[in-house]
């Protein structure tokens, strides 16, 4: 999508319920599934290399869905940045596991919170954010146009953004030690020289190392996190989930490839509502031909 309709986009569903945003999320997708794009095809790879056991059919059935909740994705987005925050965390119909952070904090210990490209991580920060002390890695998009923006609406309940330097992993190291929350997406590729290769659906992935390292490093605990888009526009379930391992004492290679395992796991669990169109294996181990 080009950007300034990509702007006018954001700037028409602000004004939008959420159902209606949704509505013309689905028409964006449409548009998608009958049109060849760069975006279509990554989504097409992606689920083809992650997804062999589906036959063409089923393939083709899960691009269809993704398509459609990536146009929904796009409008909703409008109304995540936009709008008050009191009227966008009222999206939130249901929360499941809120009690692990919760617990985690009255035993003193800090919260390292994956949050992976499932329905609206925007969402969850935000949410996450209002309730706790939270401090988030935070790397500029690709579109400059929208780096003030971003920043300005996930601050905005309170996160404290740090860059992905010395300082930032600094500040990341005191939030945990003060038994506070840290926020990362686990599943974007790191720059060079940041990162090493794990499975994900058993395909090596370039997977940041700083994860795994702290979860290593630090008493802390792991929770997942995602916000399930909920049908017809009726707004959002956030799901916490606790690490099934304790990542103490581990390498940083073992804990990422048991990091990208759990999230491998809740992938599975709303395969449509992930980031299929994100280019997750664009670095390849050396000598390896490019996926897209």
């Amino acid at each position: 999508m080009k950007i300034q309709l990509l702007k006018f986009v954001l700037k028409l569903t602000s004004y939008m319920p959420l159902k209606l945003a949704h509505w013309m999320g689905i028409f964006i997708g449409r548009i998608y599934q009958f049109k060849s794009s760069k975006m279509k095809h990554i989504a097409m790879v992606n689920i083809q290399r992650c997804f062999p056991e589906l036959d063409t059919k089923q393939q083709h059935k899960l691009l269809q869905d993704t398509l459609l909740e990536t146009g929904k994705l796009i409008s909703e987005t409008g109304i995540i940045w936009s709008r008050p925050a009191s009227s966008v965390l009222a999206l939130v119909k249901s929360v499941n596991g809120k009690e692990l952070i919760t617990n985690s904090i009255q035993q003193n210990k800090g919260v390292l919170l994956a949050m992976p490209h499932i329905g609206s991580w925007e969402l969850v920060a935000l949410y996450c954010a209002k309730h706790f002390p939270m401090t988030t890695l935070y790397r500029p998009p690709n579109l400059k146009e929208f780096d003030e923006k971003i920043r300005q609406a996930r601050e905005r309940t309170g996160a404290t953004l740090v860059p992905t330097d010395n300082t930032g992993v600094r500040a990341l190291s005191k939030a945990l030690k003060n038994s506070q929350l840290v926020g990362m997406l686990p599943d974007q590729e790191p720059g060079s020289g940041n990162g090493l290769f794990a499975p994900f659906f058993n395909i090596p992935a370039y997977t940041m190392s700083l994860l795994p390292r702290m979860a290593t490093k630090f008493n802390c605990q792991v929770i997942y996190a995602y916000a399930e888009r909920l049908p017809q526009g009726k707004g959002f379930n956030i799901v916490f989930r606790e690490s099934k391992n304790n990542f103490s004492g581990l390498s940083t290679q073992t804990a990422a490839e048991l990091l990208n395992n759990e999230i491998e796991e809740l992938v599975r669990e709303l395969p449509a509502q992930y980031q299929w169109i994100y280019k997750r294996f664009k670095t390849r181990p050396e000598n390896e031909a490019s996926f897209y």
